[in-house]
């Protein structure tokens, strides 16, 4: 087992941390999950609706204390990977972003904190059987 000063640690797997609204409220913040020394290794979100319209989906990163903010125009039914990318926050305003394709969200893993929380949102006005969906799989440090 490696050693940090001394310590013996190991990341351990948690299975999904899953948020399903059906349905959800407008312009509400839904926490998908809060926890502490961890290893967000992805997150995506969809939304379906018996319309099938699109709609937009926000995602939220607060990430020791700094916060980060993505949307996108949803397609009904279609899965989008959110992800820290290297743009700076603007006072909460920037910094994730939001893809359909998965290879991009691949390359942009492995975002750290010691205090992170992830949430979601719709900000469009709900359709007929409106859904929101939000998966994200995350490792924690344990110190033993």
């Amino acid at each position: 087992m490696p050693k940090a000063f001394g310590q013996k640690y190991m990341e351990l797997d948690h299975d999904s941390d899953v948020r399903l609204l059906a349905p959800p409220v407008q312009n509400t913040w839904y926490e998908v999950f809060r926890a502490y020394d961890v290893r967000l290794l992805w997150c995506a979100i969809k939304q379906t609706n018996t319309e099938t319209n699109a709609k937009f989906l926000e995602a939220r990163f607060t990430i020791d204390g700094n916060v980060y903010l993505g949307g996108v125009n949803a397609t009904n039914d279609t899965l989008y990977y959110v992800y820290r990318y290297h743009t700076p926050s603007t006072g909460g305003t920037l910094g994730l972003a939001i893809v359909s394709a998965e290879y991009n969200a691949g390359r942009n893993v492995d975002k750290r904190g010691h205090d992170f929380k992830v949430e979601v949102r719709i900000t469009s006005a709900l359709g007929t059987n409106q859904t929101l969906l939000c998966n994200c799989v995350r490792e924690t440090l344990e110190l033993t």
